[in-house]
Order: C-alpha cells, then sequence, then structure tokens
C-alpha cells in the first residue's frame, strides 16, 4: 500500500519506481481529499496494463487514498518538519565549503560519493548521506553510477547507494553556484548560528535585543559579509520584481539604507532613463560603489553618504526604496522613516517602494520563506515581517495613498508601491 506524503514526494518515488521495472507510458490524474492534485506520471509496459493490473493499481490507489484521507492521522508532515533541520545543515555545509561549486564544475557527468569524499576529507558514510539529503530536497539529481558494467555471464546487482553520482539541478545550478547572478550562498552565511536555544533565548520579553546588523561591522556599520549576504537574499527578488514596477515617469530612485544597492541597481537597469542613488553609512558606500562598479552603472548610479535617521531629510529624489529595510526595525522606527520619505518628496507628489516578503492575510497561506524570516527577525534585530494591510495602514497614517501590491510566483518577496498625491 503506498504511503502519500506530499504530492511531489509520491509522484517522484512512483515514477522512479515505475521506471525501474516497466516501459511504454500512461497517465494518471486524480485529487486527494484535503490534499493537492496529485499527478502521478507513471512509465507502464503494454504488458503491465491488463484488466487484471489495473484493477489492482485501482485498487492500491484507492486504498492509499482512503488510508490518508483523515489528515489527522498523517505523521509525515511533522517528522519532515521535524528533520527538516538536518537538511538545512547540509545546504549549510555545501555552501560554505563551496561545494556546489565543486560538482558543478563536472556538469552532467555529476561527481560520485568517492570523488566528494575524498575532496572534503570526509568519511563515504557521511558523504553519501549528506548527498542523498540533497537529493531529496530538490538539489542534487543522481545521474549515474560507478559500478562497472556486467557481462552478460554475470548476474544483476543492485547499486549501492555509495556508488552514486550525483549533479546539480537547473534550479540549484541557478542560485547555489558562486558566479551566478541572484545566487544566494552569501546569504546562507547567516544561517550558522540560528538554533533552538538562540530563539529561546532571543524570545524572553525582557532580553535586551541587540541590533545584529550594526553589529557585524566596525564603527556601527555592517561588515562586508553582512552586506554581501544582503546582496544574496535580495537579488533576485530585485531582478525580479524591478521590472514590474511602474517607474517611467520616475527620475531619481533612491535606495533607503541599500546596502549593496542592488535594488537600486536592477530598478536602474529595468529604467535606465532613472538616475540612481545609494543612500548608506559612510562605512557602506565603498562596498556600493564596488557593486555599481559590477553592474556598470557608474554613469547612472552613486553612493551618498548619510544615516536615514538622524538626517533631517533624505536625499531629494521622486522615488524611495526601503527593500528588507522595514523588517528590521519597530513599528516606531518604521513610521519615523516613511514620514521622513513623505516630507522629502516633492509637494507635486512621488513613490515609496518597500520589499519585504509578507505574511499572508490568511495566516495559514503564508509561504515557509516568510515565516522562517520573521523567526530570524526575533534572534538578530527589532523588527517583523508585516501583513501588507498592516503596511498599508502605516502609509496611509503617513498621508500616502494608491497602495499596491506587486508579486511574483518567482519569489517570496513583494514590492509595496505607495503615492503622495
Amino acid at each position: 500500500r503506498l504511503g502519500i506524503g506530499t504530492a511531489g514526494e509520491t509522484s517522484t518515488y512512483l515514477c522512479r519506481w515505475f521506471q525501474e521495472k516497466y516501459v511504454g507510458g500512461m497517465t494518471l490524474t486524480f485529487s486527494l481529499p484535503e490534499f493537492h492534485t496529485l499527478q502521478l506520471i507513471c512509465t507502464l509496459s503494454s504488458s503491465f496494463i491488463n484488466n487484471k493490473n489495473t484493477a489492482m493499481v485501482g485498487k492500491v490507489i484507492n486504498e492509499s487514498v482512503e488510508a490518508t484521507s483523515d489528515n489527522s492521522n498523517n505523521a509525515t508532515p511533522i517528522f519532515d518538519l521535524l528533520m527538516s533541520q538536518s537538511h538545512s545543515s547540509t545546504l549549510l555545509i555545501f555552501g560554505r565549503l563551496g561545494l556546489f561549486d565543486y560538482i558543478h564544475q563536472n556538469g552532467d557527468v555529476g561527481t560520485s560519493v568517492q570523488e566528494l569524499a575524498t575532496h572534503a576529507k570526509w568519511s563515504v558514510r557521511a558523504t553519501s548521506a549528506m548527498m542523498i539529503s540533497l537529493v531529496s530536497s530538490g538539489i542534487l539529481l543522481p545521474c549515474g553510477n560507478d559500478v562497472p558494467p556486467a557481462d552478460e555471464s554475470s548476474s544483476s546487482k543492485s547499486i549501492h547507494s555509495f556508488e552514486h553520482r550525483y549533479k546539480l539541478t537547473p534550479r540549484a545550478t541557478r542560485f547555489l553556484v558562486s558566479d551566478q547572478p541572484g545566487a544566494v550562498t552569501p546569504y546562507m552565511e547567516l544561517f550558522w548560528d540560528f538554533s533552538p536555544q538562540r530563539l529561546l533565548e532571543k524570545a524572553s520579553a525582557d532580553k535586551d535585543k541587540e541590533n545584529f546588523m550594526l553589529e557585524t561591522g566596525v564603527g556601527g556599520a555592517p561588515s562586508q559579509t553582512f552586506i554581501d549576504a544582503m546582496q544574496g537574499q535580495t537579488s533576485h527578488a530585485a531582478m525580479t520584481l524591478s521590472p514590474l514596477l511602474n517607474l517611467s515617469n520616475t527620475e531619481h530612485f533612491v535606495d533607503v539604507g541599500g546596502g549593496s544597492g542592488v535594488f537600486c541597481i536592477e530598478a536602474c537597469k529595468a529604467f535606465p532613463h532613472m538616475k540612481g542613488s545609494i543612500y548608506e553609512l559612510q562605512g557602506v558606500c565603498p562596498i556600493a560603489e564596488t557593486y555599481i562598479s559590477k553592474a556598470n552603472l557608474e554613469a547612472s548610479v552613486q553612493a551618498i553618504a548619510g544615516n536615514m535617521f538622524d538626517d533631517p531629510v533624505f536625499p531629494a529624489a521622486d522615488c524611495y526604496a526601503f527593500g528588507n529595510v522595514l523588517h528590521d526595525w519597530n513599528d516606531e522606527a518604521n513610521k519615523s522613516l516613511l514620514v521622513k520619505a513623505f516630507q522629502s518628496l516633492p509637494n507635486n507628489g512621488g513613490k515609496v517602494v518597500l520589499l519585504e516578503m509578507l505574511v499572508a492575510e490568511d495566516i495559514a497561506s503564508t509561504s515557509p520563506a516568510a515565516a522562517a524570516l520573521n523567526l530570524q527577525m526575533v534572534t538578530n534585530e527589532d523588527g517583523r515581517q508585516y501583513k501588507a494591510s498592516e503596511l498599508e495602514e502605516i502609509l496611509q497614517e503617513v498621508g500616502f495613498a494608491k497602495f499596491q501590491v506587486i508579486s511574483s510566483p518567482l519569489t517570496p518577496y513583494s514590492a509595496i508601491v505607495a503615492e503622495k498625491m
């Protein structure tokens, strides 16, 4: 009897099982109560599809659906959540040691367990376990094995898990190879110290909350490592959402507390008529200038030194952007920033653009990434992730109007736009 997990897990399991045993093709599609629609693409030989065996397949599927229609009796999601920290640990280790780059170098040939074990100086057992973890997480794909082909006289033998070769999935190549635009590997560095103990300590009501961001560097400014991490966190969202913003009439885009300036840089790429400014602390400006140079935008983007809290007004502009800024601070501080943005805009109007992972209005629909980032704010900063309606309320109190949320299925981030009328 099939144990139904998630739709993806079940279809993957059945595809692999049928592909190993049969040839031919058949597609089964059905819906499970309280589950996503599950499409099972099963390769079956014509000899397998006869009245008797078709009835057997239907019987197995029907029994599985009946057995799992009661969600309360399904322990799999609890175990998946409990064990997920181990998968995350593997991801972080591979990222820090540059092992995704190492595997990527071998392309479709892949990397064997033994090759990676030798390279990383790990045991074969541990290496195999971590590679299997990354396969289950959709990061690696099996692509062959190191078993010599059997001659006709020898009996077939099963392939040991230590003997497989693996390559990166296309998505892993896109986001985990260090030289790819929008790679998230720098951001992964910030997760090394996240633990249940740290969350418990920071959850204390009387615990003083330090600002992790400012403590990473010297002189009250974030470090290069932190700015690089924020670049990895935000770059894909900025690349995805910037072209969706209506900035055709905007002349000057100021990225307030912009760090590397990724939001400003991507917005100016999408709307090349604009001038852009990265408004940051003095210690961060040289880092931002490096990113401007890498993007070849020195002619249109500049770094301006300042302090968004202490300066009486922001640099003059008709659009102020806050990319991953508001979630770092409490409501009072955020309102003061938005008041300053409103007052700094021209009297005849302008825009403010916020880039944030949002908590869903229906809490149950909140993305895992947004919910997890909300926890990160507990341990690292003084803020939280907002609902769109909460941001709209603050913006309206400040005086902004024409509130709009722009999202894409390609990123857990959303852009929130409001106008000064």
